[in-house]
């Protein structure tokens, strides 16, 4: 059963992990989530994502990386890698990351 943390208490914690480098509790529920569905990959092997109409592409795929998530440019399959998404933004694979590593 978890315990219910008083405003207090979230607050200090809040403020240790921000102290740690890591986002505050604040933050982390301000956070925009990105909801990446799996589609394949493109033409030079990068897993390709879809969230609401849009593609994006993981132009580092390797598992001991962090994921490097781009949208893909005109919106295409085998576009060009784009704008990387926002700092911040907490990614969800489904039904898992792709990597290149077997």
């Amino acid at each position: 059963m978890s315990k219910s943390w008083t405003p207090e208490e979230l607050a200090a914690a809040s403020a240790a992990m921000k102290a740690e480098g890591h986002m505050s509790y604040e933050e982390f529920c301000a956070a925009p989530v990105l909801r990446l569905e799996h589609r394949g990959r493109d033409s030079w092997d990068r897993p390709v994502y879809e969230c609401d109409g849009r593609l994006y592409v993981d132009v580092d795929p390797r598992r001991s990386r962090p994921a490097d998530i781009c949208t893909k440019h005109g919106n295409a399959f085998d576009g060009e890698p784009c704008d990387p998404v926002p700092e911040g933004t907490i990614i969800e694979f489904v039904p898992k990351r792709d990597t290149w590593d077997f």
